[in-house]
């Protein structure tokens, strides 16, 4: 087990070299995006609900340029000499099978960005260089941030692109890119802090009405932050089908009540049970959740919103004890995955919180440990678990593709 350490060479500059070694001349345009990590609230986005995040000062970069064929080319350099070389046309997302799943995701976004007008619609070939220091599995948001760094690429010859509604828009369709050509849950928060995050600060993202605004970076209240995992590896997907299924039930529910939101409906839980129950009983069983279940899930997102506008309130008014008491509190009860065992070890070797870094989207842990007590920490989780830090970083952004 070990610490995990980042190339000092930059991703973006190695992302160009990359992109020379492969096409033979300089990328058009190069991006760079940060990763993400979840404070809290990473399952209460189609709920209505709050998501607090921050970025990390691992990146991701893409380097483009266009080709003179229909072909999508795709090289990607990731940590431990990790490499993948892929091809695709736009056509391929016709069929099914007929991509790997990177490759899909990012002609999927291709597509999309030419669909939606924001790159040409002209758009056919293209080499792609990606390279990213984020580790797969950290949950630290390693696919977002090349999400976010190919689409800031792409779309970097428009004039507003730093302004915050293309941010907003390139957000949206990398969020919706996800959902129709990845196998993964989506969370939408992931792109919209790395597009539209602040440098130093925690990304607050209302889905209620779709804001983001700032928080204080809770390193600033004597903590730094770990990034705690048994093993690195592949994307965590265990449970995205059921993280479907409860996203598709709460959209229904929207839809039956004339709601944006959950979130704007009163009792909610209750009315939607009623909902359920009725629904079952004309449609058959299978036609709506349990009732119990759906009870539980409707008050799981309830519930963490007010935790997510708390932990808001908290690190905005700088009262620690109240941010690490909500931190360490259980949520209300759900079926997603989390790592409890682990997150128990962490606070037994010293953590001041410790949480899920993603429930059901990830194995890894986060752990908040005091500034005094941090290096014996660290000593201790890295002599049995795969342990990043998880410093401040800055918003994506277009980099220099010459140097």
């Amino acid at each position: 087990m070990a610490v995990w350490a980042a190339d000092e060479t930059s991703p973006a500059a190695r992302a160009a070299d990359l992109h020379r070694e492969v096409t033979g001349h300089a990328p058009l345009r190069c991006a760079s995006a940060p990763g993400t990590w979840v404070l809290i609230g990473e399952n209460v986005d189609h709920f209505g609900g709050v998501t607090l995040l921050g970025l990390t000062s691992l990146r991701a970069a893409a380097a483009i340029s266009p080709r003179e064929d229909d072909t999508i080319s795709i090289e990607l350099s990731g940590p431990d000499g990790y490499s993948i070389s892929s091809t695709g046309t736009l056509e391929d997302l016709q069929e099914e099978g007929s991509l790997d799943r990177l490759t899909r995701r990012a002609v999927g976004l291709v597509s999309l960005l030419a669909s939606r007008q924001v790159i040409s619609r002209d758009t056919r070939g293209l080499d792609i260089s990606l390279v990213t220091d984020i580790l797969p599995g950290a949950g630290l948001g390693s696919l977002y941030a090349g999400d976010a760094a190919l689409a800031l690429a792409l779309a970097g010859g428009d004039p507003e692109v730093d302004d915050a509604p293309f941010r907003a828009r390139l957000a949206e369709i990398c969020s919706h890119n996800v959902t129709v050509n990845s196998p993964l849950a989506v969370l939408r928060a992931r792109h919209t802090a790395a597009l539209r995050g602040t440098s130093g600060t925690i990304s607050v993202v209302d889905y209620a009405d779709g804001s983001v605004t700032q928080a204080p970076h809770p390193g600033k209240l004597g903590v730094r932050i770990f990034a705690v995992t048994e093993s690195w590896g592949e994307p965590y997907d265990r449970q995205t089908q059921r993280i479907a299924e409860r996203r598709a039930f709460i959209d229904a529910a929207c839809a039956n009540f004339g709601v944006d939101s959950l979130r704007q409906l009163p009792n909610a839980a209750e009315r939607v049970v009623e909902w359920v129950e009725a629904r079952r009983q004309v449609n058959g069983p299978d036609s709506a959740p349990d009732p119990e279940a759906a009870r539980s899930w409707v008050r799981f997102c309830e519930t963490e919103t007010m935790r997510s506008l708390a932990t808001a309130k908290a690190l905005r008014s700088r009262r620690d004890n109240e941010l690490f008491t909500l931190l360490n509190s259980a949520s209300e009860k759900h079926d997603l995955d989390t790592p409890d065992a682990l997150v128990s070890d962490l606070l037994s070797r010293g953590a001041r919180s410790a949480r899920p870094a993603a429930a059901g989207n990830s194995p890894a842990a986060l752990a908040f440990v005091p500034l005094r007590e941090a290096e014996a920490f660290l000593r201790s989780a890295a002599a049995d678990y795969e342990v990043v830090e998880v410093l401040p970083g800055e918003v994506a952004r277009l980099e220099d593709a010459a140097e």
